[in-house]
């Protein structure tokens, strides 16, 4: 384990700070994000005592991005990349989403992940077994939805899904040892959740730590729970 290294991007709160801290203890070299403006929050500073090497990003914003990416050293391997960074839900009914809503959303869950995924290749690249950990939610399931609701967190995580099978895909018939998890972190109760859930956070980040450390290359494109569950896409 001595040498490995583990980036989270959305490391600050919740899932992300809760999963740094596993890899931490588990032996990782970490790194956690955090968007520049929120260096003034009081969750920074618990950011601070994991002792991680803290890189400014924000997945709104590519240039901080790319800029992340040349602090975290074109030389370094990185053997996991987190993208943890989400919003949460509002709006339940579809008839009172805004396209506004709808693309800030996509643009946060989507589109800055795809960007990190790209902008931090050359770095998994480096890596004997890199994985690209996507953390995702059953709501993104299409097969899954009976209810409907919420369209504007449902469609853009659907989309990071199908990135997530994309670019796992490419990699793979590049002949890249570059495996793509879709991890669903199950009902817990974060900032983003309004403090809803009934799954811990220490169950949860665990739980995905295990899976994310049991995957082989074998396993990219699959879209699984905390506790090993199969979601169908």
């Amino acid at each position: 384990m001595a040498g490995l290294n583990a980036l989270v991007i959305g490391a600050n709160r919740g899932l992300g700070l809760g999963l740094l801290k596993v890899f931490k203890e588990q032996g990782y070299n970490v790194f956690g994000t955090i968007r520049p403006q929120t260096r003034s929050d009081a969750s920074f500073k618990d950011l601070e005592e994991t002792g991680a090497t803290i890189i400014d990003l924000d997945y709104l914003v590519e240039d901080t991005i790319a800029a992340a990416a040349k602090t975290f050293g074109e030389d370094r391997t990185l053997d996991i990349l987190v993208n943890c960074g989400g919003i949460g839900m509002d709006h339940k009914s579809w008839l009172d989403t805004s396209a506004e809503q709808m693309i800030y959303k996509y643009r946060v869950m989507t589109v800055g992940p795809f960007l990190a995924s790209k902008y931090f290749h050359p770095n998994l690249k480096k890596s004997k077994f890199a994985r690209i950990v996507n953390i995702t939610s059953e709501w993104a399931s299409i097969a899954a939805n009976d209810c409907g609701t919420y369209v504007s967190y449902r469609v853009p995580k659907t989309a990071f899904n199908s990135m997530s099978v994309v670019v796992g895909i490419e990699l793979k018939a590049a002949k890249e040892n570059i495996a793509v998890l879709c991890i669903d972190p199950g009902d817990v109760p974060t900032k983003l959740s309004h403090w809803q859930g009934d799954i811990k956070t220490e169950d949860s980040v665990r739980g995905m730590y295990n899976q994310i450390e049991k995957a082989t290359i074998e396993d990219s494109g699959l879209f699984v729970n905390w506790a090993g569950h199969r979601w169908p896409y």
